[in-house]
């Protein structure tokens, strides 16, 4: 098929690199860079492949199936307590109750209940940031700039805002490192998603 000069259909080589056997080569018409990452993440996930590289005329473009993510942490003690706490006061039990129960002051009771109430709070209206550790969720709040005053619109957007950045970029906030880059990689994956190329 030959197309008018004015409606060229990007091409694009793929050089797909399989768990077992030979890699192979592939000419795929996309329309342009990012259609080419979606379509090389659907081909590793439908596939038995575990890298694409393509090539879109100036650099090497490599989509790869992240590690798999290691199961959130149990939770900590404090969180347990503070759960303990409010399934206690939903019995019907009174503060002063609590507080002996766990030997700790009224007014410490009261703290801890609420810091629980506003975590689960934020779990229930942020769930992509609910799904990372303290430490990636932290490396995200300094690499994006978010400013919506809406917290359940600035969770809608994250994924699409930290696909924008590089691994490079991550690797360079304080306190990252390949473990934190792993999560957040295989964290955008699971939301069909992937990190941009450093340049």
């Amino acid at each position: 098929m030959v197309f008018p000069k004015d409606e060229l259909v990007p091409a694009f080589a793929f050089y797909l690199v399989s768990d077992e056997g030979e890699p192979s080569m592939r000419l795929v018409d996309v329309p342009d860079v990012d259609a080419a990452k979606t379509w090389a993440m659907n081909a590793i996930r439908y596939g038995s492949l575990h890298t694409i590289r393509f090539w879109d005329g100036v650099r090497v473009i490599e989509v790869k199936r992240p590690a798999m993510r290691q199961p959130r942490q149990k939770p900590s003690d404090a969180e347990e307590r503070g759960k303990r706490m409010i399934a206690m006061k939903a019995k019907g039990m009174k503060q002063r109750e609590i507080a002996a129960a766990f030997g700790i002051s009224i007014g410490r009771v009261r703290d801890v209940m609420s810091r629980e109430e506003l975590r689960a709070r934020e779990e229930a209206i942020q769930i992509n940031r609910a799904a990372l550790s303290g430490r990636a969720d932290n490396v995200l709040r300094y690499s994006v700039i978010e400013p919506e005053a809406d917290p359940a619109e600035r969770d809608r957007l994250l994924p699409e805002r930290v696909a924008t950045l590089t691994s490079g970029k991550i690797m360079n906030v304080g306190n990252s490192g390949k473990v934190t880059l792993a999560e957040i990689e295989a964290w955008l994956w699971e939301r069909g998603l992937c990190l941009s190329d450093d340049i």
